[in-house]
């Protein structure tokens, strides 16, 4: 599988994002808990590692009315309680006693969670290898009270006895098409469901299911993975999993470490970028026993954060719960879990809230909520706004009552015999507040100029230098000339007149004549707005004949779209209208993030970029692509070549220059091209396309190593053409005989044959800082553009996290 390289993660993920990020760890317990009590030879019950507080989860303990003596206060286990029974045991017999018990069958290998995890991942079932695995420790476990067997370790036990319970072996479950896999940042599990909807009940025993993996991985990174040796595994119990799993689940705060929350100051380094980054990592830092999902959004001028994350309802907490009180494993009561539910929200919601202070400085205010989100229901179960100043005042690594903190801090909640209930959500992700409409102003019409550093990451000294969209100021005229129309057609033409026949771009004077003319001659009219909108905008003499000429192309009349063509653009060619003059160039971009390539990679000192209508360009398009028609590649390429001046990060021009040079037989001219493409090429479908035609071209050449790398490349890229280049690599394999190229030399190997490895170094430079600068200066058209891109290059699920966080442009 095709990787960035390395930079590409570390740049987006490093600086502040990453230092918060691994400060996230699980502070597990060390080993010097279960050092064995004296005199006894057991080993004595965990305590909580520092900072965790008790060693059992408010509510836990808590047994219904039915259930006397049951604790109903959170403390810590004592150590009393820990002492195992001291039983006698009887001596060996000896050879005058009777004849030894038989030996018993061994118990099944212990689960190892890291080979547990991988197997999960390559299992075409999961969840039959999940009940395979339940069965056969349960299996074991009935042996055992027979006496035929070795009981199993106490570890697989406990994910045997959670799988079950979350309902793993239920007859009437229906479970979706799954993967299980280890996060790369939490390296907890995750259950991702491929079908497109999952009934509510079925999800619900999905996470079930992920909690219980999860609580038996903490469990054995406590006990094994991680141990120092005081404590073999053989000696931990049942009950010593219970305990420590309910420790973690009251104890989730302190993974922030004890450090207090600063205090607000507007000097904080950090710009909308790195907050939203370091957000998202903790968000998918942190290790919890169950699923995180929470959606936020920054204003950092206004000091102020949002956060909703999604309830994880009662069902997916353990069934059973160990009881100091009673001093044993109880089943959990409907009541019970419920409030364990409620008490992991509140926890999760100032865990988010802190994290999101520690994040900067100048953030005085994060608003959040728990929300829970169904296909049929929409509820919000806890809301609040939580300020720094307050919530600076209190220990989290330290032990606290979730409820009594959370109401002290006006976090606001209802229950109903210890169930959440809806309330009033008091603030809207994308109110105002948190997503100011300013950000969304037209890039290709704002005055605004950039602070100098965001200046040079962009390559522009205004907003506008970013634009892409010639068409920009007819579009918007359009929509202020169209709320005009009505009543007479003379009430409108002078409407129109009016509006635009003093406007100082020449296309909407052009425009409104246009319009104007037509509606006198009833050719448009002005009851339709749609129609009158894409006139005023696209109606020029340009724009229809390109129309006309791609409707000929389709039809295959070629020599007649070549004329339609010819017409349009001898007049404009002939006055040099679009021809670059001293430092005045005229270019077309496809995106934002090529504007920005263009700016920082290609343009020359000073240099002033006009914008071409999008017509013109398409006219060099479909003339090339005609005259290749008909076989006249020399004028083919000509065309091409002029509409890679124009656009030079656009791939449908090198497409046509490389058709050119193979028709023509220069196969090593076809191979240099591409090659410079590559250079700068920068998403994944322009990258896979790229790889997939120079490895056909080095195939002809002759060039089956450099083929084969090119080949791989392109097959695992997310391009539209990775299918096609698999199969065409294992005919090349087929008929060539030639040994394959591993995929562990495949950029050696590249870069051998000068091939470059897209998106190079100096694209994905271009690309961090511009999200970073596109963000912080509050361009987020462009800045959601590259957040975007760089999401799909990474795949990195912090990165997703980021381009969830910025807003879709507002309705106005």
């Amino acid at each position: 599988m095709w990787a960035p390289s390395f930079n590409l993660i570390a740049l987006i993920a490093g600086g502040a994002a990453g230092a918060v990020a691994a400060g996230l760890g699980l502070h597990l317990a060390r080993r010097h808990a279960t050092k064995r009590s004296p005199g006894t030879g057991e080993p004595a019950s965990p305590v909580p590692p520092q900072g965790y507080g008790p060693l059992t989860a408010e509510g836990a303990d808590t047994a219904g009315a039915d259930e006397p003596h049951a604790d109903t206060q959170a403390t810590a286990f004592p150590d009393e309680l820990a002492k195992a029974t001291d039983e006698a045991t009887p001596a060996a017999p000896g050879p005058s006693h009777k004849p030894a018990e038989p030996a018993l069958d061994p118990a099944p290998r212990p689960v190892d969670m890291d080979d547990l995890a991988r197997e999960l991942f390559q299992a075409a079932d999961p969840i039959s290898k999940l009940r395979s695995l339940t069965r056969r420790f349960e299996h074991a476990e009935r042996r055992a009270d027979e006496g035929q067997a070795a009981r199993p370790d106490a570890i697989s036990s406990y994910l045997a006895r959670g799988l079950r319970e979350a309902g793993i072996l239920d007859a009437d479950a229906r479970w979706p098409e799954l993967s299980v896999i280890r996060t790369n940042r939490s390296h907890t599990f995750y259950l991702r469901a491929s079908d497109s909807s999952v009934a509510w009940g079925d999800m619900l025993r999905v996470l079930a299911v992920e909690g219980a993996l999860n609580r038996a991985l903490f469990a054995w990174e406590h006990f094994v993975e991680h141990a120092d040796g005081d404590m073999d595994r053989a000696d931990v119990t049942l009950e010593d999993c219970y305990r420590f799993n309910q420790a973690l689940a009251g104890s989730i705060t302190a993974q922030l470490g004890a450090e207090p929350i600063a205090r607000a100051s507007m000097s904080d380094m950090l710009g909308e970028w790195g907050v939203r980054q370091t957000i998202a990592a903790g968000i998918e830092t942190f290790r919890l026993p169950l699923r995180l999902s929470a959606r936020f959004r920054v204003n950092l001028m206004g000091g102020d954060a949002a956060i909703v994350a999604s309830f994880v309802p009662a069902g997916a907490q353990p069934a059973s719960v160990w009881s100091s009180g009673l001093d044993r494993i109880l089943p959990a009561s409907h009541q019970m879990r419920e409030r364990m539910a409620t008490d992991y929200a509140l926890r999760c919601v100032l865990l988010l809230a802190a994290h999101a202070f520690r994040s900067s400085k100048r953030l005085c205010h994060v608003f959040v909520a728990v929300c829970l989100e169904t296909p049929s229901r929409h509820a919000c179960l806890v809301s609040g706004d939580v300020s720094r100043e307050a919530l600076r005042e209190h220990d989290l690594s330290e032990d606290f009552d979730a409820r009594r903190l959370a109401r002290e801090l006006g976090i606001r909640f209802s229950t109903e015999n210890e169930s959440l209930v809806a309330i009033e959500q008091g603030f809207e992700l994308d109110s105002e507040r948190f997503c100011p409409s300013g950000r969304y102003e037209t890039v290709d019409l704002s005055g605004r100029v950039l602070p100098s550093f965001e200046a040079s990451l962009l390559g522009a000294e205004h907003v506008c230098d970013l634009s892409i969209n010639e068409s920009a100021r007819r579009a918007t005229k359009a929509q202020e000339v169209v709320r005009e129309l009505g009543g007479s057609t003379e009430r409108s033409v002078r409407r129109i007149l009016r509006l635009t026949e003093n406007d100082p771009d020449l296309t909407v004077r052009e425009a409104g004549r246009r319009t104007a003319g037509r509606l006198i001659d009833g050719t448009l009219s002005g009851d339709d707005a749609i129609a009158f909108v894409d006139d005023f905008v696209e109606g020029d003499e340009l724009s229809r004949s390109c129309d006309q000429a791609m409707e000929l192309l389709q039809q295959g009349s070629y020599a007649e779209a070549i004329e339609v063509l010819t017409d349009m653009l001898a007049p404009i060619d002939s006055l040099d209208t679009y021809a670059d003059a001293g430092d005045d160039t005229w270019r077309q971009f496809m995106s934002y993030v090529s504007r920005t390539l263009y700016n920082r990679l290609l343009a020359r000192p000073g240099e002033r970029t006009h914008l071409v209508p999008d017509a013109y360009y398409g006219a060099q398009l479909l003339m090339s692509s005609a005259l290749l028609a008909q076989g006249r590649t020399a004028e083919a390429l000509g065309f091409a070549r002029r509409a890679q001046d124009l656009d030079p990060l656009d791939m449908a021009s090198v497409l046509r220059i490389v058709r050119c040079h193979e028709l023509e037989g220069d196969l090593d001219a076809a191979a240099s091209e591409l090659r410079r493409w590559l250079d700068v090429a920068f998403d994944p479908q322009g990258i896979g396309v790229g790889y997939y035609r120079l490895a056909f071209i080095e195939w002809k050449r002759g060039r089956t190593d450099v083929a084969d790398a090119c080949y791989q490349k392109a097959a695992v890229s997310r391009a539209a053409c990775s299918g096609a280049a698999a199969f065409e690599l294992h005919t090349m394999r087929a008929l060539g005989g030639t040994e394959p190229v591993e995929p562990a030399s495949v950029n050696e190997t590249l870069e051998a044959a000068g091939v470059p490895l897209a998106p190079t170094e100096r694209v994905i430079g271009v690309l961090v800082e511009a999200a970073q600068a596109s963000t912080d200066a509050e361009v987020f058209p462009v800045a959601r553009s590259f957040a975007t891109l760089l999401g799909a290059l990474t795949g990195d699920d912090v990165m997703n996290g980021v381009v969830d966080s910025i807003e879709h442009e507002p309705d106005r």
